[in-house]
């Protein structure tokens, strides 16, 4: 069957999978090849939400780009003075949620990335090993989708 045949809905499907089924390996690759440790659940979410609503605002690079950084540091302050808890999980996620409404960067897998720290508490070192480049390969993975993926389009801007 080709893919013009298809309805619209499954097109959109199948565009999506295949946005996500690149970001995830390129994380998988980075994992891998370079051990840094960019496969985990908040980097795979957010390929999800550019996938399905690749021009939504919660997309939008500049949304992902302020969302992790605010969501993240909160995350390692509070998890810095209450240790790893599930009060650190929770203050976290209350803070990366309003510090994404402030910053007009409502991309919610940040707030997973905030409760990530605040369970795991991984240090400091987290923002250059971790979620600088995955949020690097999660946007590149999906700009590449843009160019590559029929029917998929993600707009670098905002």
């Amino acid at each position: 069957m080709r893919l013009r045949t298809l309805g619209t809905s499954a097109r959109a499907a199948l565009a999506a999978g295949a946005v996500v089924s690149l970001a995830l390996a390129a994380l998988a690759a980075v994992e891998h090849g370079l051990g840094l440790p960019v496969f985990a659940l908040p980097y795979a979410a957010s390929a999800a939400v550019v996938a399905l609503a690749p021009t939504g605002p919660p997309a939008r690079p500049g949304a992902i780009l302020r969302a992790y950084p605010a969501a993240a540091l909160a995350a390692l302050a509070i998890t810095a003075v209450v240790g790893p808890s599930e009060v650190a999980v929770a203050g976290s996620v209350v803070a990366a949620v309003a510090a994404m409404a402030v910053l007009r960067a409502p991309h919610v897998p940040a707030a997973l990335c905030a409760g990530g720290i605040g369970l795991a508490d991984p240090g400091p070192g987290y923002l250059l090993h971790t979620l600088v480049p995955g949020v690097a390969v999660v946007i590149a993975a999906v700009a590449l989708a843009g160019l590559i993926v029929p029917g998929f389009r993600y707009p670098l801007r905002g």
